[in-house]
């Protein structure tokens, strides 16, 4: 079993690079300031932002940074 950590250590660390671009779109919208629309667009921006961070907490809970079990050995 403990030779599947790093391999699940390594998947994280893949599905956070792919996931980095949504979230920093997000935070352009957040911080955009057109004209016009750019309440809608920091609205949005704010609504993605809060998505982001959900799902970050719980990416974290089912991929904890730190070691389980390491504290028993």
């Amino acid at each position: 079993m403990a030779e599947q950590r790093p391999d699940t250590l390594h998947m994280k660390d893949e599905i956070i690079d792919a996931f980095r671009p949504i979230e920093q779109l997000f935070r352009v919208m957040d911080n955009s300031s057109l004209e016009g629309d750019s309440l809608l667009v920091q609205y949005y921006g704010e609504i993605g932002l809060a998505l982001t961070a959900n799902f970050r907490n719980r990416f974290e809970k089912l991929f904890p940074t730190k070691q389980v079990g390491s504290d028993n050995e």
